[in-house]
């Protein structure tokens, strides 16, 4: 059986389908439609469709369908069961081709009284941690759904920090089978693209590498990457350069630019009068289509949905950033750039921090942290006022609530789905983080990650962005040494030396004869 494209809309007393029958003979007695309170099935062989809503629909004598030979579709009208009642996310086909297991991440409640089964047949479960730390797969309880909690103290209750888990040891890590990827499913996928060219990947042996070497390697490479002059002279242009200069280096333009989906959050958030509320968010044909057919329909049972949701925060940033150095049009270094800045996918890091080693550092400071040091080693323009500007975008993308969030993903998705190497992060991450996050992503959750981001950017300084860099070589040993700086210590000596050879100019005078 065939799955058929389609497309639903709706008015105050009817859903309207339109469903795709391309290169079929119609035969009207060899359809069949079924409506069952929220379910309905449409069948026409070789097609079949199974959609699920999130309100009850009526069988009656006003349900009637109707073939259109002029674009080879059948246009099906079904009553509502209460007038004017809104049918939400009819955009989203993920959501709307669940199965009946899947009705929970629908928000819909189960009119049966058996309950699906839902994780392993067997399994061990310790009551007390349950209450004391419910596990993220049960995500929206944790959260809290009270609908008069207030949102802001959501934020800042919600525990973001990841578990802490002993590391493997070698006996029980399997170096030839190192996993990565959505929820640690996949492995030897990133050593056969290396191999066809893959240079986002920067991880020397990506197929075995486990999750503290990933870490470890990361922040040594983002050290020897970070260029100290490249930095300050992008710092001393943006801040003492004249008019060519800037004009050259495009730096002022940037600063200037806000991102298209950033900008409908600050548009809608200015005419919005509840100001607390969720955007709304609609998806136009293209992005319906992606869903429908470029992403794969499964249900998802995530050991960590707490990963996952930071791995979207970082990859909000890399694309933030690049959409807003591109100016909103993506080119040829997209993927590249994306891949670079999110740790997840440059090197598989979604831990961020190394596990069970002390830290004061939260891991959605830590993420920060990270997006700053590799937006100032990376990309063309490093300058970090810039960076700091799209983490503010970033928080916008959030705070827009889950539809925007959707737009962004399906947007990167899109740009490494074009690349004939890079589509290897689509298999191994986005396919699978899109369908996730769209069936199972929580509106209260992205409302909480977005009060907490804010609260933690607002406290990151230059200071607290540092690199060790390469200070001299000694010329017997040939030994390198290094010298921790922060963004700040490199600005002040930079602006130190520039005021002295200014002063030094202006003293020198003409000669007299």
């Amino acid at each position: 059986m065939l799955t058929p494209g389609f497309k639903v809309s709706q008015d105050e007393e009817f859903l309207h389908l339109c469903i795709n029958i391309a290169m079929v003979r119609f035969n009207a007695p060899g359809m069949e439609m079924v409506v069952d309170d929220t379910l309905f099935i449409f069948h026409l062989s070789p097609y079949y469709l199974r959609l699920r809503f999130s309100q009850s629909l009526v069988d009656d004598e006003r349900c009637k369908a109707e073939f259109k030979a002029q674009d080879e579709s059948i246009r099906i009208q079904i009553p509502k069961l209460h007038r004017g009642q809104h049918f939400e996310d009819l955009d989203l086909p993920t959501k709307l081709l669940a199965r009946q297991g899947d009705l929970a991440a629908m928000g819909v409640e189960e009119k049966t009284t058996h309950q699906p089964l839902k994780g392993p047949l067997i399994q061990e479960v310790d009551s007390t941690d349950a209450e004391k730390d419910p596990s993220v797969g049960g995500i929206n309880e944790a959260v809290g759904t009270a609908p008069d909690q207030d949102l802001r103290q959501i934020g800042e209750q919600f525990d973001w920090e990841l578990k802490q888990t002993p590391a493997a040891t070698e006996n029980s890590f399997n170096l030839l089978t190192a996993k990565y990827g959505f929820d640690d499913k996949y492995e030897r996928a990133i050593g056969i693209s290396v191999v066809n060219g893959n240079d986002i990947n920067e991880l020397d042996q990506p197929d075995k590498s486990n999750y503290e070497e990933r870490i470890q390697e990361r922040l040594r490479k983002e050290n020897l990457k970070f260029d100290p002059e490249y930095y300050v002279s992008e710092y001393m242009t943006a801040k003492y350069g004249n008019e060519d200069d800037l004009e050259i280096n495009g730096i002022r333009t940037l600063l200037k630019f806000t991102p298209p989906l950033a900008k409908s959050f600050l548009k809608w958030y200015k005419n919005a009068e509840d100001k607390d509320g969720v955007m709304d968010v609609q998806f136009s044909e293209i992005e319906q289509k992606q869903m429908r057919e470029n992403l794969p329909n499964k249900r998802y049972m995530v050991d960590d949905a707490k990963r996952l949701y930071l791995t979207i925060l970082s990859l909000l940033f890399a694309y933030n950033f690049e959409q807003t150095e591109n100016e909103g049009v993506h080119n040829t270094e997209s993927a590249w750039t994306i891949g670079k800045l999110a740790p997840q996918i440059a090197f598989l890091d979604q831990q961020i921090i190394i596990p069970n080693k002390p830290s004061d550092v939260s891991i959605i400071k830590a993420i920060v942290v990270t997006g700053f040091r590799r937006s100032l080693s990376y990309p063309l323009h490093r300058n970090y006022e810039l960076s700091a500007k799209v983490w503010n975008y970033v928080y916008y993308i959030l705070r827009g609530g889950k539809r925007l969030v959707i737009k962004a993903l399906l947007d990167i998705h899109e740009v490494f789905r074009f690349h004939d190497v890079y589509y290897v992060y689509n298999t191994i991450l986005l396919n699978d983080l899109c369908s996730w996050f769209i069936s199972e992503g929580n509106e209260n959750v992205i409302r909480s990650l977005a009060i907490t981001l804010k609260n933690d950017l607002d406290g990151v300084k230059k200071e607290d962005i540092d690199f060790d860099c390469v200070c001299g070589v000694d010329e017997e040993t040939s030994q390198v040494s290094w010298e921790n700086l922060t963004v700040k210590e490199m600005e002040h000596l930079a602006e130190e030396e520039y005021l002295q050879n200014n002063d030094s100019s202006q003293q020198v005078g003409p000669q007299k004869l």
